[in-house]
């Protein structure tokens, strides 16, 4: 520019010519040559539960796709081990842990305000938080009834019920995935309380898929049976509950799950992350109130 005025006056490029030097046809051939963006890119994603075996499926499954992801649970050294993990793998950028007791009211508005204020935005809510139990009807105490409802039915409610309400408010739509039970659709014997609210959350999810369809939020359960790889909730009591059931041993029950199944296949959380992310991307968007087994066949859970 200097050298320029110094013999005449400097003359930028006109408008039309520097339009076509930046947008010549070349570079819109390498553009176009450019990878296709993940088709949950930009996507903000919590799931409850999830430094759980299932939580966590998912939760890669979704960073895999480009999704941010916040993982929301009650045990603290699972969530940080769980968040460590990830973040090595997809970047810290990506994922974040926030302590959520999914009983408490305040507990959850807490989380899904820090997750908010961490990624700016939720698009994609799983509700897979969960306990199991097995007793007698006879035998099943007040506090194992309250303990179940409180966790699994009231915990599904108070956390979709927050991510409902930022999805509305946003006004973008969104995909809220119940990640319920085959006990949702089918009874078992021993397991009264534990039947009865996954039953309450399968139609609790069809409930707001009702009220969400106006303002483009769609609901949807993922019915899982017998994962036991990677699960917290069959470690301990609750296999050898189900091992004594079935008098086999503990090594023996996924066996036992895996022949009463039609398919005759064992079912792992990374199935279910496959069936949720199906629930949380485009490919179901014109998908909402629906229920989705994915427990190898069971003829007595079938929907219809």
């Amino acid at each position: 520019m200097r050298g320029a005025s110094s013999v005449s006056k400097y003359v930028g490029l006109a408008e039309q010519e520097a339009f076509d030097i930046e947008y010549w046809l070349l570079e819109e051939a390498k553009l176009l040559r450019s990878p296709k963006p993940r088709s949950l890119a930009g996507r903000v994603a919590l799931i409850t539960g999830g430094a759980g075996g299932i939580g966590r499926a998912i939760a890669a499954k979704f960073l895999s796709e480009g999704a941010c992801v916040a993982l929301a649970d009650i045990d603290a050294a699972s969530l940080e081990e769980a968040v460590a993990g990830f973040s090595k793998q997809y970047g810290r950028d990506n994922v974040a842990g926030v302590a959520m007791d999914v009983t408490s009211e305040a507990a959850v508005e807490a989380a899904f305000r820090d997750a908010v204020l961490r990624f700016g935005g939720l698009d994609l809510f799983v509700a897979n938080a969960g306990i199991a139990s097995a007793a007698a009807f006879e035998d099943t105490s007040l506090e194992l009834w309250n303990r179940n409802m409180a966790i699994l039915a009231t915990g599904y409610f108070l956390s979709s019920r927050s991510a409902y309400r930022l999805m509305k408010d946003q006004g973008l739509g969104g995909s809220i995935i119940f990640i319920a039970s085959k006990n949702g659709m089918a009874a078992s014997a021993g397991a009264a309380a534990y039947c009865a609210a996954k039953a309450a959350e399968v139609h609790l999810a069809r409930c707001l898929a009702l009220e969400g369809a106006p303002f483009g939020i769609r609901v949807n359960t993922v019915n899982p049976d017998a994962v036991l790889r990677g699960s917290k909730i069959w470690q301990g009591e609750r296999r050898q509950q189900r091992a004594a059931s079935n008098k086999v041993a503990e090594d023996d029950l996924e066996e036992v799950y895996r022949q009463r199944s039609l398919l005759k296949r064992s079912v792992f959380p990374e199935g279910i992350a496959e069936a949720t992310f199906w629930f949380a991307s485009e490919l179901s968007a014109k998908s909402t109130g629906n229920i989705l087994n994915v427990d190898a066949g069971s003829a007595v859970a079938f929907t219809r």
